[in-house]
């Protein structure tokens, strides 16, 4: 469990991953030098006989996946969760994502998750009908579907993944796209095999203003680096032009949503319009596809 300055949400964080149903666990808590009460509540915790270990760092390394990267180097199970510190989970969370992984002999699975509010209340969201059951398919395909333009695994907490697919991802890549990081390493991890989905709602996915998200959207930096993502994983996809389209009509309707600045926007266009298949007629199909998968 990553964390930094999620010290309001600590103890309902840490009482879910305790409260998991599943019995064969080692927790990992770490803490990129937060400046809020995160260290001594974590403190509280780390004598839990499930807790293996917890890392805090002196000086804040100001990246996320350099924390990922520290947590994959002290686990030691068959599966990795990463759970971030700002979310909930249902006790049953791993344990149905394990009999999923085990079942589908997937490399990753993944679960539904419930946007909640800073104070744990629902955030009401329209849910496509692709994701009201299980399913699972081959790595590379879930990939040109699902990752490529909007990322559907959209929060971390949600997935559990073989550590051994992650011994062959290069973690300090994955750490250069402070804004995109988790696209490219969901991207390599699901390259490595199959990837499942299970439609019960597991897990809990808090929206708040601490979020670095946030930011990088309105900067475009996300925007940036999912440029740089694509042109790096496209060329061994190969790609229809059709579906080149689609991931630039999602990535044109992205720039120009009002959360993005001015600024942030320019700089994001002056990455995609590279594509040749970028631009409002890609719009334009994307929007007619996704009615169509809505009917």
């Amino acid at each position: 469990m990553p964390n930094f300055n999620h010290a309001p949400f600590l103890k309902e964080r840490l009482d879910s991953i305790l409260s998991q149903d599943y019995p064969n666990m080692e927790i990992i808590l770490l803490d990129d030098a937060s400046t809020d009460d995160s260290l001594a509540i974590l403190k509280s915790y780390a004598q839990h006989p499930k807790v293996k270990t917890l890392i805090a760092n002196e000086h804040n390394s100001g990246n996320t996946f350099l924390q990922w990267q520290r947590g994959l180097q002290e686990a030691t199970g068959d599966y990795v969760w990463i759970a971030e510190s700002d979310d909930v989970a249902e006790p049953t969370l791993v344990s149905q994502l394990v009999e999923t992984l085990e079942r589908e002999q997937a490399v990753l699975a993944f679960c539904h998750s419930q946007w909640i509010d800073s104070g744990g209340k629902p955030i009401p969201r329209s849910k496509d009908p692709r994701w009201n059951r299980d399913f699972s398919m081959e790595g590379d395909a879930f990939v040109r579907q699902f990752l490529l333009g909007y990322t559907t695994i959209c929060n971390a907490s949600s997935v559990l993944f073989r550590r051994e697919a992650a011994a062959h991802i290069d973690m300090q890549q994955v750490a250069e796209f402070r804004a995109s990081g988790d696209r490219l390493f969901w991207i390599q991890t699901a390259l490595q095999g199959r990837v499942a989905y299970v439609a019960q709602t597991l897990n809990r996915f808090r929206q708040h203003t601490q979020k670095v998200s946030g930011t990088a959207e309105n900067k475009g930096l996300n925007m940036v680096q999912d440029h740089a993502i694509y042109q790096l994983v496209a060329p061994s996809l190969a790609l229809t032009r059709h579906e080149k389209r689609l991931i630039c009509g999602y990535h044109w309707q992205a720039i120009h949503r009002p959360t993005v600045s001015a600024e942030g926007r320019q700089r994001a266009l002056d990455a995609w319009r590279l594509e040749h298949e970028f631009g409002r007629w890609s719009y334009i199909l994307y929007l007619i596809h996704r009615a169509k998968e809505k009917c």
